[in-house]
């Protein structure tokens, strides 16, 4: 299991592991997911079953502050309460800490970032109850119930990375270097994704970048670059296929997640993908 807590003395540990097939799912995608019985329980037991991990993000989870109806946040916790303890909370980082961080192998995948602050809160949840659904019970509802100050920090983030971007992109030096660059040109995996995520729109300065686009790349980069299968936005999706090609291009090894969206069937092959995962032994 990916989440392990245990008592030492009076104190209890936390661990968490990255087990694969470790998996991603943007904000709409949980709420697909979580809004059919059926989907959720095909999503819970297959990555139990295959020791897989849910990676979930703060992001992820707060972007449910911008749903006012309480029924998203109910079957979004009634879906955690299936997969626990197979899930592992991920910390990004400010997107200016990014480019400092990072192996310039591509072939070299880090672990993400724990959640420290949360996961000390739920290892002393844990040493009350000793449940995981209990210790985890409420993650969603706590968004729900700060959801004014929730949409306020998150509108400010995207309004910063948007203002970043377009500032960016209207330098031609910029452009002429996005442009340029490659894959194999000795950048962290980060730069690598973001880099090749944003291309079309650093190439274009008239293209439109929306505080939409600004959190779905937010969920993009780590998703892409942590896990085996995401599900997430159809635009990214596409996006993200051309990094696929862009890496086959150059010829070098670096293994990125399989992206999935909403759009044709692609629910069902994400959960497909997951079912054809081999077992452990």
């Amino acid at each position: 299991m990916s989440i392990l807590f245990a008592f030492d003395g009076e104190d209890v540990v936390w661990t968490q592991r990255f087990d694969h097939p470790t998996v991603y799912l943007d904000t709409f995608a949980i709420r697909a997911i979580a809004e059919s019985d059926e989907r959720s329980a095909r999503f819970a037991q297959n990555l139990k079953t295959r020791n897989g991990t849910w990676l979930l993000a703060a992001v992820s989870m707060g972007e449910f502050a911008r749903f006012a109806d309480p029924r998203h946040v109910e079957r979004a916790e009634r879906l955690l309460a299936q997969v626990v303890p197979h899930i592992y909370l991920f910390l990004s980082d400010p997107a200016d800490a990014r480019p400092s961080r990072g192996n310039t192998d591509p072939a070299r995948r880090s672990l993400p970032p724990a959640d420290r602050r949360n996961m000390n809160y739920f290892s002393r949840k844990w040493a009350q109850t000793q449940s995981f659904p209990e210790t985890f019970r409420g993650m969603f509802q706590v968004v729900h119930e700060n959801r004014d100050r929730m949409v306020e920090i998150l509108d400010e983030v995207a309004a910063r990375l948007v203002a970043s971007l377009a500032h960016h992109r209207q330098m031609e030096p910029y452009r002429r270097k996005a442009k340029a660059a490659r894959p194999d040109d000795g950048r962290t995996r980060q730069q690598i994704i973001s880099g090749e995520l944003l291309r079309e729109l650093m190439l274009d300065p008239n293209a439109s970048i929306t505080a939409n686009e600004a959190v779905d790349l937010m969920h993009a980069v780590d998703a892409v670059d942590y896990c085996d299968l995401v599900l997430i936005d159809k635009a990214w999706e596409r996006r993200v296929n051309a990094l696929h090609q862009r890496i086959a291009d150059t010829r070098i090894a670096m293994p990125v997640a399989r992206c999935f969206s909403m759009r044709n069937g692609g629910i069902e092959q994400f959960l497909d993908a997951i079912e054809r995962w081999p077992t452990p032994a």
